[in-house]
């Protein structure tokens, strides 16, 4: 393995450690009673490292999975001008769900323990819609010079509906844990997007 991999590698092990370690503390204390002491140190890392790697205590917890964040940039370099962006966006999304296997698959474990913590910590929730703005930039960019559009207005809409589908289905997924009850994640997604349609079909009021 070269250098450059296998440094990228050690970071990112580095910061799946600080981000279980945050998961875990926050589970058993809290947002609020946890500091980024504590998860320095249940990490095995110093405060001064966990910095070069977060800027809050917050986003520690809200690191994505690799094999998630590998498959969205494929798909992103795979999307195609001749056919609707939503569409596109839709099978997308549909694939990253598929691959959480319900919260049996390592990042679909990872992905549902952040979000019931978001459902009980509003500070972690506000954290991820700051973050997720973030993404929100990067991912219009990409898809915007993807589709060989001069404006990214039309894209910024459609990214934005897809991941209001999206964020709404693992939202009911997680609260549906919370409370003992189990519903199927795609599923849920497909009603999410079926409703997307219904609003913007024409004649919808």
């Amino acid at each position: 393995m070269s250098q450059p991999a296998l440094r990228e590698r050690r970071r990112q092990q580095t910061e799946r450690e600080i981000c279980d370690a945050a998961l875990d503390l926050f589970e058993r204390r809290g947002v609020d009673q946890t500091t980024v002491d504590d998860i320095a140190a249940a990490a095995g890392v110093s405060a001064r490292t966990f910095f070069r790697y977060f800027a809050t205590k917050e986003a520690a917890a809200l690191v994505s999975h690799v094999d998630l964040d590998d498959r969205v940039e494929q798909m992103l370099d795979d999307l195609a001008p001749g056919r609707p962006l939503l569409a596109q966006l839709e099978d997308m999304w549909g694939e990253i769900l598929t691959a959480l296997d319900d919260g049996r698959s390592d990042a679909g474990r990872l992905v549902l323990r952040v979000r019931r913590l978001m459902l009980a910590e509003p500070a972690l929730r506000q954290a991820a819609v700051s973050i997720d703005a973030q993404r929100l930039d990067a991912f219009v960019a990409r898809a915007t010079a993807a589709l060989d559009l001069d404006d990214d207005l039309g894209t910024r809409v459609t990214v934005q509906a897809a991941g209001v589908a999206v964020r709404v289905a693992m939202d009911r997924w997680a609260e549906a844990r919370d409370s003992g009850d189990r519903i199927d994640l795609l599923a849920t997604y497909a009603a999410a997007c079926r409703h997307l349609h219904t609003m913007t079909a024409p004649g919808h009021p």
